[in-house]
């Protein structure tokens, strides 16, 4: 006889009485697309990647050189984004063009297509904040951390640090999961996963080789061109992914579900994510990738409708929200560093 699943207070104090399903029924007019938009917002993404790399090995004035980065790391994301778009098949109307922009689009930012389709809309999208499901961020109970082992608790702690994001996603996601994931850790064994790695293998080969090509006649030193060309705004795109993914997820007030039966009951996916209010800028920079309840509600709605379907959806489901800031980020990092999933909250690190 299984045991009654909890019975679990969600994120935001007010629940809605509609289901997820009723929900995307009310935000049905937001999933229209738009190809030229689509093909647009990729021309210009892939032209500011082209230009950050540029300005890099132009010459070697230090504004040149690091707005040149800065521009990279921007392009990185941005194209992430709209591959994540194409990768739920909401960039564009066409499926099969959806599978080569998403795949163009998850270039720089070395992601293999197939394996994040399937980790991320798969597994994360249909499980988000259930334990066991989502391996995306997923916290450890008291109990399980005391079994580890020092070097492994020693990792976890810095996982939840502030500096955590990185190598939490560098090394739990990226390199167990994404890039020739090892026996255990890949869906199987399709052939487009090892293509899709292979294809990213060669566009980093490229790209390091084309910067130090090009330095010897400009700057002089190819150390310099790849590691502000490459090393640096790939690193800061992995800090950058972890600490997005990590914040839509994690709060005091967020909680993790221990069974299906309990995250069902709670509407899981409709209340498993936190709301934020970001500056202007930030929705520009990002694709609007902050307004995350109405994607995880709904995949379908594109990220250029983004920020009008969260804004509908905050009239069907009264939310707290958050103000998105570094120093939100340091409450919820000390905070949030074990979760204890029979008492159903958070608790810190054991001294």
């Amino acid at each position: 006889m299984s045991a009654a699943p909890l019975d679990v207070t969600p994120a935001h104090p007010t629940r809605t009485h509609k289901s997820a399903t009723e929900l995307r029924e009310a935000l049905t007019a937001y999933c229209n697309r738009s190809t030229l938009l689509a093909l647009l917002l990729l021309v210009i993404d892939i032209a500011v990647f082209i230009v950050g790399n540029w300005l890099v090995i132009r010459d070697h004035s230090l504004v040149s050189v690091i707005g040149g980065t800065a521009l990279i790391t921007i392009a990185i994301i941005r194209l992430f984004i709209l591959g994540h778009d194409a990768c739920h098949m909401s960039l564009t109307d066409h499926a099969s063009l959806n599978k080569v922009l998403g795949r163009i689009a998850f270039l720089p930012s070395l992601t293999p297509y197939a394996l994040w389709r399937v980790g991320h809309n798969v597994v994360h999208h249909g499980f988000n904040n259930l334990r066991g499901r989502d391996f995306v961020w997923q916290p450890v109970d008291p109990s399980e951390f005391a079994a580890f082992s020092p070097a492994r608790k020693a990792l976890e702690r810095v996982y939840r640090s502030a500096f955590g994001p990185l190598p939490y996603y560098l090394i739990e996601i990226w390199w167990r999961k994404l890039y020739y994931p090892g026996k255990g850790q890949a869906p199987g064994t399709r052939a487009e996963y090892f293509w899709d790695s292979t294809l990213v293998s060669v566009f980093a080969l490229l790209w390091i080789g084309v910067l130090a090509w090009l330095s010897k006649a400009h700057i002089g030193s190819i150390v310099q061109a790849i590691t502000l060309g490459f090393l640096v705004p790939w690193l800061a795109w992995n800090w950058t992914v972890g600490f997005v993914i990590y914040v839509h997820h994690t709060h005091p007030d967020t909680v993790w579900y221990p069974d299906k039966a309990s995250w069902l009951k709670n509407q899981g996916i409709v209340h498993g994510t936190v709301r934020y209010r970001v500056k202007p800028i930030w929705n520009v920079l990002l694709h609007n990738i902050m307004e995350h309840g109405a994607h995880h509600l709904d995949a379908r709605i594109p990220l250029y409708r983004l920020k009008a379907a969260q804004a509908a959806l905050a009239q069907l489901v009264p939310q707290t929200v958050v103000e998105l800031s570094f120093s939100t980020y340091w409450r919820t990092m000390r905070a949030c560093k074990l979760f204890d999933f029979s008492a159903q909250r958070w608790v810190p690190f054991p001294k």
